[in-house]
């Protein structure tokens, strides 16, 4: 019976020993997780500053570009109304 309780006390030591290892592993792997975590959302803020500039440097680069580019455009637009006066007044004969 002594030998029965006396097994039981290592395998009670040894498995509280285990808990411990595990407790501490489990503690470094949440620190570790929660630094990623924080990394992860550093990274997604930086991704969306990012995709900020270059929306507004495409917003600047069409202002630059667009004094030709308005012009050109007018003039389709221009185009395309005679084109459809045109249409109209074909509708109406």
């Amino acid at each position: 019976m002594k030998d029965i309780v006396n097994n039981i006390e290592v395998k009670l030591v040894k498995f509280i020993a285990k808990y411990e290892l595990i407790k501490k592993e489990k503690l470094l792997l949440q620190q570790e997780n929660n630094a990623s975590v924080a990394a992860l959302e550093s990274k997604e803020k930086e991704i969306l500053d990012l995709q900020e500039k270059i929306k507004l440097m495409n917003i600047s680069k069409s202002g630059d570009a667009s004094k030709q580019e308005v012009k050109e455009t007018r003039l389709k637009i221009n185009e395309y109304v005679r084109e459809i006066d045109k249409c109209i007044a074909l509708l109406n004969n």
